[in-house]
């Protein structure tokens, strides 16, 4: 390719699947992707500008057109004027409504001096200089150049882009390069190659690799609001799919809008992950579900998208966007056709169980999220490995505290510690303090010397961020409505080196009970390098919970909610209980004696006010935690039952019908034996790959019975007796199928351009 740019490259691998990226190799060298002759070239192509007119007739684009024709029409200047009238330009041919375009673009510009953001002036420019480029003079050309250049030096990490900067979290990571210098670079490519030569490289060296990397787990690293995130890279797929380029970044990038639809709770709130406060920023997340949704033509993002979950402060450079990209007739999908559950993989380990898709406070669905973790990337990710949260009629087991502003005393002493999660505590009088954590309050550690975040891939996989792992992951036995989620992990690493041993494991089992849809137990192997140093288990709640003998209630019958959420102790045999919040105490901290206030600034923050911690009562360098949490109605009774199964090295619990088992040590186990004094469908915990057979009673209930390497479990329905399970067979059996979203991302491929 005569002229091409081109620069060093290691192909990717990633899951033993070629990147999906359609550059050629000349020499060992990656050649960029060619920029087209002639213009439109951002976001559209002379061949798709017919498509698009279209469209402007079609009933389900007709509010989206009166937006954008409306925005263009209106005689006073503003924000998005300029945008709006370049896309009436482009599809009617209206020069004076370009040239207006161009002149007030011009007039704008020298005022920016920020291209972080998606809607900043910078990206939509881009597109006014391409759209309307027949109606630009050489010395408007040339200012638009300057300015470009300008602002995108303004901010850091500055003009042009190095290709050795950070790819991984950051501002300069999203607006800055993915939708400020790569759409303008493409704009001006005739005029000056500098912008994209140096933004497609940094993408293509950086970037791009680490997204694949993070992808894998069908969700964003950066919480519920930072997920936003995700739009920077969909803008650069789309961008480089126009100009010829194909998939540039893995297709599992499909799935990612999965992440915020698995977390959206009833009431319309998204499970609390990373900064999360005011929830001002699902406007975004509507925009991903266009973006995300039209460019892999996916059915459930794009009916979500119509279903409007995610519409609080809609940007109007959503309209063009919405006209220029979302295909017509694509028949959606409800989200009642999803699965009720989703692993995302690592490095995220995460897991989410439903009872159902129903919106609305009535709803009687419960959602219990469980994160395991597995890879700590910083800036607005927590440091919260081995927590949970629960819904149901209301959040009763929340992630406490708020997003205000990044390093407010809030965020640095209370927020961003792990005793603002549903986690476990190991307090080491003399563990060290920094630069960026400032308190102590036995929690999990900032890896690699209190670096912000890591700087590429490389960094992450290098430098101490892998926290966790992943040890077993399991739902079913009917994959769209499972009976049982089941996940658990090692998070040593992420305690630093006061523990031996941190393992959780978490399992939701669903009864038959109206008022009681599920049960969740948590199980916790926890090795102190130290006797004296105190381990604390942590709940965190709105309301003040209801102390108990070896058990608490924690109610949510306000604001219009209704449920509560049972919790009963078993292991520790002894432990104390002791709750903390209330006015002056909402986000305390003991070791400095302080309460880090900050007020709820809007109607979607719920930051909670309570905690309860449990802990055991005498010194051991070892404990176990054993939990039984069941949600419920706020009127139910709570007093069902709830039995201990202890027999020898296992233990459990029974309750309603359902039994669940682990074994004290971490290593799979190759047999099992245990006492049911009732019938139950049971779940065992922490079995070694391979084929099983089951009996009750000397019975054979099943003779071979297959135990994944990756679920690590086994479920089956058994009555009362002496339970015994045995491993038959080592070969370790073909991991299950993961057939409804394989079946979608065929579909996916098949639909593609």
């Amino acid at each position: 390719m005569a002229g091409a740019k081109t620069f060093p490259w290691a192909a990717l691998l990633l899951g033993g699947v070629a990147m999906s990226v359609a550059l050629s190799l000349q020499g060992g060298e990656v050649v960029l992707p060619k920029v087209p002759e002639g213009h439109p070239r951002v976001y559209v192509r002379p061949g798709d500008i017919a498509a698009i007119r279209a469209k402007l007739e079609l009933p389900e684009f007709a509010a989206a057109w009166k937006v954008v024709r409306e925005e263009a029409a209106k005689e006073v200047k503003s924000r998005n004027g300029p945008f709006c009238r370049a896309f009436v330009y482009l599809v009617q041919g209206e020069r004076d409504v370009g040239r207006r375009a161009i002149e007030e673009t011009l007039a704008m510009l020298p005022k920016v001096t920020d291209a972080r953001t998606v809607d900043m002036p910078m990206h939509w420019a881009a597109c006014v200089y391409d759209w309307c480029y027949a109606l630009l003079n050489k010395e408007e050309k040339a200012a638009f150049i300057a300015e470009f250049k300008r602002i995108a030096a303004s901010h850091e990490p500055g003009f042009p882009a190095k290709p050795d900067e950070h790819s991984i979290v950051g501002h300069g990571t999203e607006g800055w390069l993915l939708t400020a210098q790569l759409p303008a670079g493409v704009a001006i490519h005739d005029e000056d190659q500098e912008m994209y030569t140096a933004g497609a490289k940094l993408f293509f060296t950086r970037f791009v690799e680490a997204r694949n990397y993070w992808y894998a787990s069908h969700m964003h690293h950066q919480g519920d609001h930072y997920a936003t995130r995700l739009i920077y890279d969909l803008c650069a797929a789309w961008l480089f799919r126009r100009i010829g380029a194909g998939d540039v970044l893995s297709r599992e990038q499909q799935f990612l809008p999965y992440e915020p639809l698995y977390n959206l709770r009833p009431d319309g709130q998204q499970i609390k992950r990373g900064d999360s406060g005011n929830d001002q920023r699902t406007g975004r997340k509507h925009s991903i579900m266009m973006f995300g949704g039209s460019y892999y033509r996916d059915p459930f993002v794009l009916d979500a998208l119509e279903k409007q979950y995610f519409t609080h402060q809609l940007p109007i450079f959503h309209e063009v966007f919405d006209l220029l990209l979302r295909p017509a007739g694509i028949k959606t999908r409800p989200l009642a056709d999803l699965p009720q559950s989703k692993y995302f993989d690592e490095p995220m380990g995460e897991m989410v169980a439903r009872t159902g898709w129903s919106m609305g406070k009535e709803s009687r669905d419960a959602l219990v999220y469980m994160r395991l973790g597995g890879t700590y990337f910083g800036n607005h990710q927590k440091r919260d490995m081995g927590t949970f949260q629960i819904y149901y009629r209301g959040g009763l087991a929340i992630a406490s505290g708020m997003y205000n502003l990044y390093g407010r005393p809030h965020w640095t002493c209370y927020y961003h510690q792990t005793l603002s999660s549903n986690a476990l505590l190991i307090y080491d009088p003399a563990e060290p303090v920094g630069r960026i954590r400032k308190i102590k309050d036995g929690g999990q550690i900032i890896p690699d010397n209190e670096a912000d975040h890591p700087i590429s891939l490389d960094a992450l996989l290098t430098r101490g961020y892998v926290m966790g792992k992943v040890t077993g992951h399991a739902f079913g036995p009917d994959a769209m409505r499972p009976e049982y989620n089941y996940l658990s992990g090692n998070i040593t690493k992420a305690y630093g080196e006061k523990v031996a041993l941190v393992t959780r494991s978490m399992a939701v089992l669903r009864t038959d009970d109206d008022a009681r849809p599920c049960v969740f137990v948590v199980f916790d192997r926890v090795i102190a390098k130290n006797k004296e140093f105190k381990k604390t288990w942590l709940l965190h709640s709105v309301q003040e919970p209801e102390l108990g003998e070896r058990r608490f209630v924690v109610r949510r019958d306000q604001d219009g909610y209704g449920g509560k959420l049972d919790v009963r102790l078993l292991l520790p045999e002894k432990a104390a209980l002791k709750k903390i919040g209330g006015p002056g105490k909402e986000f305390w901290v003991e070791s400095t004696q302080q309460n880090y206030l900050e007020k709820a600034d809007g109607p979607f923050v719920e930051p909670g006010a309570w905690r309860v911690e449990i802990s055991p009562e005498s010194q051991s360098e070892k404990d176990l935690f054993l939990n039984v949490l069941t949600p419920m109605d706020a009127d139910a009774p709570h007093d069902h039952e709830v039995e201990r199964l202890n027999d020898g090295a296992w233990s459990g619990a029974w309750t309603l019908g359902r039994a669940v088992l682990f074994h004290h040590q971490p290593e799979p186990q190759a047999q099992a034996a245990f006492k049911l004094s009732r019938a139950a469908k049971i779940l065992v915990c922490g079995l070694a790959p391979g084929w099983w057979r089951v009996a009750c009673d000397g019975k054979e209930l099943h003779a071979r019975v297959p135990v994944p390497a990756s679920a690590a479990c086994l479920y089956f329905e058994a009555g009362a007796g002496q339970v015994e399970l045995k491993r038959v067979e080592e070969t370790p059996p073909p991991e299950p199928a993961d057939t409804f979203w394989n079946g979608l991302r065929e579909a996916s491929k098949k639909e593609a351009p």
